[in-house]
């Protein structure tokens, strides 16, 4: 958590590209909140957490999720849905506009 450091404006970009793809309904995102950025390891991979609620297959809203999105070069690489560490009371959020913006394309 030492390496924590805010989300670079192309970070968010590439995460919102990303989010297209990975979620069933990204227009439909509300709620959404994005982490600061945490170094895990020398050779530049990432990680940022984001919490968002976006409807699924059947239409309906389930609710604030959390995913950890691994980041290597600035881009998504992987996924992991309720990773502990987006848990810990040490990370810190700030709103993400730019994801619920989806809706206004």
């Amino acid at each position: 958590m030492a390496t924590q450091r805010p989300p670079t404006a192309a970070e968010k970009a590439a995460i919102v590209n990303a989010a297209r793809d990975y979620l069933v309904d990204p227009y439909s995102v509300r709620d959404a909140e994005i982490s600061n950025v945490v170094t895990l390891n020398d050779k530049g991979l990432k990680a940022v957490c984001v919490k968002a609620n976006a409807k699924n297959r059947m239409g309906g809203y389930v609710g604030r999720t959390t995913v950890s999105v691994r980041l290597l070069n600035g881009k998504p690489v992987s996924t992991w849905e309720n990773a502990p560490a987006c848990l810990n009371a040490n990370m810190s959020y700030r709103r993400f506009p730019e994801l619920e913006n989806l809706k206004n394309l």
